[in-house]
C-alpha cells in the first residue's frame, strides 16, 4: 500500500486551507511546502509508509471552561499531511460501515476542499432537532455521555476497526505508530485536535452503535453523546444498565456520571433548545448574526471581505454593540463558553475590530475562548497600522498576566499573533525574552523576527541550530529564506534534514 498522488495533493490543499485542527495556530511552513508540492509528493508517492517514522508532536493543556482542561495535540506538519492523505484515500471504508446519517450524526466523511473531511457543518443542530422530534413520542429520554472518550480509546480497537474497514496493513501500522508516538507508547488514547482523528474515533464506536441497534434501542448519537428514547422510566433505567455493560465489555469504556441523566419530555425539549448553536443572547446578537448569514449564505466557515460589506451593515458591528453582547455572556452565573466561542467564530468571518478592547480587557474571564479570540484578532480587517501597534502593546501586557504565565497554550496563542501580523511588531521586546522562553515560544519569536525583517537578529542564532528541537528547526529554516542567497545556501547545505517535509522546506528556503 502507498499513498496516491491525488490524496497527497488533496491533503496539502486541505491542511493549507483549513489548518491541521481548530485549536492551534496554523503552521506557517505548510505554505512553503505547498509552493513546492511536487517535490513533497514525489518524495512520498509510492513509498512504503514505514519509511516515515512519526515525528514529535506538541501537547498543551487547553481550557474547556473556567475550571476544566483537556490535553490537546498538534501533530508535526509532516504527520498531519500524511494522516490527512491516508484518511482521504481510505476513509470511505469507515464511512460505509456506519449506521445511517439520521442515526449517527457526527463527522460524516465526505471530503471536499471547501468543507474539509466532513461535509455537514450543521450536524450538531440537526442532531438536537431530531432529538426534539423524537422526544414528542417518548415518555422518558436517557442522555448518556462516554467519559473522557478520546483519551480512553484502545489502540487495539482502532487497529481492529481499520482492518474491518479495509485499510491496508501498512496504513494501519503507520496509524498505530502515530498514535503511540502521541501517548508515549501507552496503547490507549488518540490525540485531541487533528481533523482526521475524528473519523478514526468514530470507527471505534461502530461496534457500540451496532450493539445498541441489535438491542432494539430507539437512539441517536453525536460523538460521545448518546440519546435513547424510552417508553417509561423503568425502561430507561434498564437501557442504562445495558449500555453501561456494552461499553465495558466492548472497550472498557465508562459513562460520565454528571452528564448521564433521565429526562421527562418537557425538560428535554428545553435542553434541545439550549443545545442549538444559533441561539443569540439578545436582539443585538440576532441582528449581527443575520447580517453574517446574508453575506455567507449560512456557511459558518466563509470569510467576508470588508469591501463586499455595505457601510450600513459594517456600522452595525460597533464596539459598543459587540462589547455589550460579550459582557452579557460573561454576566451569566454559568457562562456558556460554547456559545461564546461560536460567537467569536462568527465575528472572525466579518473581521470587525469591535471586540478587541473588551476581549483583551476581560481575558481573565475569557480564557476558555482564547484560541477563538486569537483567531478573531488575526481576521480583523480595515484598521490602521498604528492601531495594530496599540493592540501589540496590550498583548505584551497580557503575557505578563499570571494566568498567561502559568499556561503554555495561552502564551503560544498570543505570541502567534506577533508572528503573523507585521503591524503588531514590538519585536524589540520579544527579542529580550527569547533566551528565557520555552521552546515553543522561541519558535514563535523567531517567526516574528522573520515577519518584522529582523534578519540580523536571526543570523545571531545560526550557531544554535543544531541544538534546536524539531519545531524550532522548521521555523528557523523557514526564516533562513530571508538571508542573502549565498549565505542561506551555505547555511542550509551544512545540515541533513529528516524526512520529506524538512527536505522540501529547505529547498524552498534556498530557492526564494
Amino acid at each position: 500500500m502507498t499513498l496516491s498522488r491525488d490524496s497527497l495533493e488533496w491533503a496539502i490543499e486541505f491542511v493549507s486551507d483549513h489548518s491541521d485542527g481548530d485549536l492551534f495556530p496554523k503552521i506557517i511552513e505548510i505554505n512553503a511546502v505547498k509552493e513546492k508540492s511536487d517535490l513533497f509528493i514525489n518524495a512520498v508517492e509510492g513509498k512504503d509508509l514505514s519509511l516515515f517514522t512519526p515525528k514529535p508532536c506538541r501537547r498543551f493543556l487547553v481550557p474547556k471552561d473556567e475550571i476544566s482542561y483537556r490535553q490537546a495535540t498538534q501533530l508535526h506538519p509532516q504527520d498531519s499531511l500524511l494522516l490527512s492523505a491516508l484518511i482521504y484515500q481510505f476513509g470511505q471504508g469507515i464511512e460505509d460501515r456506519r449506521l445511517e446519517k439520521d442515526r449517527v450524526f457526527s463527522y460524516r466523511f465526505l471530503p471536499t476542499l471547501s468543507d474539509g473531511l466532513y461535509s455537514n457543518k450543521k450536524a450538531w443542530n440537526e442532531f438536537w432537532q431530531k432529538a426534539n422530534r423524537l422526544a414528542s413520542t417518548a415518555s422518558c429520554i436517557l442522555y448518556l455521555d462516554i467519559a473522557d472518550f478520546y483519551n480512553q480509546i484502545y489502540h487495539h480497537t482502532v487497529e481492529n476497526q481499520l482492518i474491518a474497514s479495509g485499510f491496508p496493513n501498512q496504513a494501519i501500522k503507520w496509524v498505530i505508530s502515530l498514535l503511540e508516538s502521541t501517548t508515549a507508547g501507552v496503547s490507549r488514547g488518540v490525540p485531541i485536535g487533528p481533523h482526521p482523528i475524528h473519523l478514526i474515533a468514530e470507527s471505534t464506536l461502530i461496534p457500540i452503535d451496532n450493539s445498541l441497534e441489535s438491542s432494539g434501542f430507539n437512539f441517536i448519537r453525536f460523538a460521545d453523546d448518546i440519546l435513547i428514547f424510552c417508553n417509561s422510566e423503568k425502561e430507561a433505567k434498564s437501557n442504562l444498565a445495558t449500555v453501561a455493560s456494552v461499553l465495558d465489555k466492548q472497550q472498557r469504556l465508562m459513562l460520565q456520571r454528571h452528564k448521564t441523566k433521565i429526562y421527562k419530555p418537557g425538560e428535554f425539549r428545553t435542553l434541545c433548545a439550549e443545545m442549538v448553536e444559533d441561539r443569540p443572547i439578545d436582539r443585538e446578537e440576532a441582528r449581527l448574526l443575520g447580517i453574517i448569514r446574508r453575506y455567507t449564505g449560512g456557511n459558518p466557515y466563509q470569510t467576508i471581505s470588508y469591501n463586499s460589506i455595505s457601510d450600513s451593515d459594517w456600522s452595525q458591528f460597533s464596539t459598543e454593540v459587540v462589547s455589550k453582547i460579550i459582557n452579557e455572556y460573561l454576566s451569566q452565573d454559568d457562562v456558556d463558553y460554547i456559545r461564546l466561542r461560536w460567537f467569536y467564530r462568527r465575528l472572525a468571518q466579518v473581521g470587525h475590530p469591535g471586540a478587541i478592547d473588551v476581549s483583551l480587557e476581560k481575558l481573565d474571564s475569557l480564557g476558555p475562548c482564547l484560541a477563538n479570540i486569537c483567531f478573531y484578532i488575526s481576521s480583523i480587517q480595515n484598521i490602521e497600522p498604528e492601531q495594530w501597534k496599540n493592540i501589540g502593546s496590550k498583548l505584551l501586557q497580557l503575557l505578563e498576566a499570571d494566568e498567561v504565565k502559568e499556561n503554555e497554550f495561552f502564551r503560544l496563542s498570543i505570541l502567534s499573533l506577533f508572528s503573523r501580523n507585521e503591524y503588531i511588531n514590538h519585536f524589540a521586546h520579544l527579542s529580550k525574552i527569547f533566551n528565557s522562553s520555552d521552546s515553543f515560544a522561541r519558535r514563535e519569536i523567531m517567526l516574528s523576527a522573520f515577519q518584522n525583517r529582523a534578519i540580523d537578529w536571526l543570523r545571531e542564532h545560526k550557531e544554535s541550530f543544531s541544538n534546536m528541537d524539531n519545531w524550532q528547526r522548521l521555523a528557523f529554516v523557514f526564516c533562513a529564506s530571508a538571508f542573502p542567497k549565498d549565505e542561506k545556501k551555505y547555511f542550509i547545505n551544512r545540515f541533513d534534514y529528516d524526512g520529506p517535509f524538512e527536505e522540501v522546506l529547505s529547498k524552498w528556503a534556498k530557492s526564494i
